[in-house]
C-alpha cells in the first residue's frame, strides 16, 4: 500500500531492530563528528542502515485508484476545513443539542 500511495518503491531495512538503529543514527548525530559521530542522519543512514535487496513497487491501477481518492481527499478537505462551508460546524451543534436534550 505504501508504494501504491506514493508512487514510490518501498524497501524494508535489513534488521528486526530497525527502531533501535534508528535511534542509534540519530544519537549520533547529536554527538556530532567531534564525538565520532555523524554530520546528518543522510550520513549515518549512509553508514549505519542496511535495506533488504527485494523492494515493493506501486502497481499501477491502484496507484491511479489512490491518486483520485487523494484527488478527492484534497477537495472536501478544502471545503469543509478551510472555511468555503461551515457545515460541519452545524452538523456539531446538532450534535451538541441532540446530547443536551434530555428527551
Amino acid at each position: 500500500i505504501y508504494a501504491d500511495v506514493t508512487g514510490r518503491p518501498i524497501r524494508q531495512t535489513g534488521t528486526s531492530q530497525g527502531g533501535a538503529v534508528g535511534s542509534a543514527m540519530h544519537a549520533t548525530v547529536a554527538a556530532g563528528k567531534e564525538a565520532g559521530g555523524y554530520e546528518s542522519i543522510f550520513e549515518a543512514s549512509r553508514h549505519m542502515a542496511r535495506l533488504r535487496e527485494e523492494a515493493f513497487n506501486p502497481i499501477p491501477h491502484n496507484q491511479e485508484a489512490y491518486d483520485r481518492l487523494y484527488r478527492e481527499y484534497v477537495t472536501l478537505y478544502d471545503y469543509f476545513g478551510r472555511g468555503a462551508n461551515d457545515v460541519m460546524k452545524r452538523l456539531k451543534r446538532i450534535r451538541e443539542e441532540i446530547l443536551a436534550d434530555p428527551h
